[in-house]
Parts: C-alpha cells; structure tokens; sequence
C-alpha cells in the first residue's frame, strides 16, 4: 500500500511537470519588453514612432511588463503630451518602468510621468519643467499684404501669448502633481522655477524615485508585474524584424529661436542655449 501511495505521489509530480512543460511550450513564458529611446526631440515624426513602439508592447499579451529607456530634452507640447497619454494607457494594462540615460528633461520628463516607477544614475539631468514660446515675426499691412483683422497677421497680442504660455505651464505642473502625488517633495514655487536637477537630488525631491541600473529596472519591472522566469524582448529589433525601420535621431538639435514661422511653437524643451 504504501508502496502505490508512493508510486501515486510520484506520477503525480511527473503529470505536473510535463503539464507545466506543455503550458510553456504552448503558452510561452512571460515577457518584459525594452524601448531604447537613445536620443529622440518630441515633434510630430518622432512621436508616431514612439507610438509604434508603445502599440507593440500594447497589444502583445505575452508581454507582461515594460521597460523604456528614455533619453530626450523634450519638444513640442502635443508631442510630450501624446507619447505622456500613451504610456499612461500602457500602465492601465501592464507596469512600465523608465529608465532615465543622459536627460530625461521637460516634455521628457512629462512622458516618464506615464510610468509606475522611475531610475536614473546620479549623472542624469531631470525635471526643468515648464514651456517656452517662440513668438510669431512682427508683420504690418502692405499693398501686397492685407489682414481682414488686427491679429490675423499675428493670431492674438502678445497678452494672449504669455496668456497661453502660463497655462500650459500651469497643465504641466498639474501633471506633475497629479502623477507623482505624495512622492513629490518640492513646493509648487519651487518646481516652476523649471530647474534642471541631477539623478542623486531628483530622487529625494521626489521627481523621481530611485537610483538604478537596466538590471535595476527590468527587475522592478518583472516585481510589479508579478512575473518570474521570464525572457526579454528588444522592441527596437523585434519591429525591425517586422519590417518597421525607428529613427529616433533624425533630427539635429535645434534652438527654440531658429524656428522662424509666422506662427508660435510652444515647447516643453530644455534649451541650453546653443
């Protein structure tokens, strides 16, 4: 008796295992996903590419968890905000962690607000929250130039600029504060100052929330998500594969003065002044 009692528990263990086997071969393991974002200035181009790479870890069920490895000084407002939006949806469904590189500043630091939790090294530039504007050109009626009002050549006085600017200024700080909550430690004077703070401060003044490594964030990653034994994926090469080519470099960097439009770009950009 004894020996079938011993026999039972043992077929039973075997049964176990190779029906975990199975489920893993059929099922796969769980998946953290990385984004390596080396260097990308928000526009419109970029962010459409970004969003690729975020539909992709979307939609993909066997992906359980994200890491982002974020470098960018930021860019256009809609651009920020989109990618923001976008990451802020992923949460929703699977934990993302950001990893900060070089800079992770303005509308970069608006888009790792979408994130569970965020590292950088003590070197990494982050925070400088705020806007900047390019004003349109000076224009005056002519005989070859004529306006149906007195802010058609213009689109408003330059009260209804700076109108503008501390609006969205003021969106960005409640951004801030409504996704870094209790963890922000910084009064709001102080925050839209729009200073450039380093990984070591960033972390205690709450911006973000810790010092780490790749290792440090996939692992945090897999933590969240409540994964073990899991594999990664490299996003970049696997919608390569797919035949979807990333430029997250095309642009050169620029200065908010050297867009000349008739028209005002209002930027969530560090600029430092080349």
């Amino acid at each position: 008796m004894r020996r079938f009692f011993l026999s039972y528990i043992f077929l039973a263990i075997v049964s176990l295992a190779v029906g975990v086997a199975i489920f893993v071969a059929l099922v796969g393991r769980p998946q953290v996903a990385i984004i390596n974002v080396a260097y990308v200035e928000l526009d419109g181009f970029t962010a459409d590419e970004i969003n690729k790479t975020l539909q992709f870890v979307r939609d993909d069920n066997s992906i359980k968890a994200v890491v982002i490895k974020l470098n960018s000084p930021g860019g256009t407002v809609s651009a920020s905000s989109n990618v923001f939006l976008n990451t802020v949806n992923i949460r929703d469904k699977k934990p993302v962690v950001v990893l900060v590189g070089d800079i992770a500043a303005s509308g970069g630091y608006m888009w790792l607000l979408g994130a569970n939790y965020v590292y950088a090294n003590p070197a990494s530039m982050v925070g400088n929250v705020g806007a900047i504007m390019n004003l349109p050109g000076s224009f005056s009626p002519s005989e070859n130039l004529v306006p149906t009002g007195p802010f058609k050549l213009t689109g408003g006085s330059y009260r209804t600029y700076i109108g503008w600017l501390e609006a969205i200024k003021d969106e960005f700080i409640e951004a801030v504060y409504s996704q870094r909550g209790g963890r922000l430690k910084m009064p709001r004077e102080e925050l839209a100052g729009g200073k450039i703070y380093f990984g070591s401060e960033a972390t205690r003044l709450g911006l973000i929330d810790g010092l780490g490594t790749e290792v440090d964030a996939i692992s945090k990653a897999a933590q969240l998500a409540g994964i073990r034994n899991y594999t990664l994926v490299d996003v970049n090469a696997a919608l390569k594969e797919k035949g979807v080519s990333l430029s997250f470099s095309k642009y050169d960097t620029y200065s908010p003065s050297s867009l000349k439009a008739q028209f005002p770009y209002i930027h969530y950009m560090f600029w430092d002044g080349r």
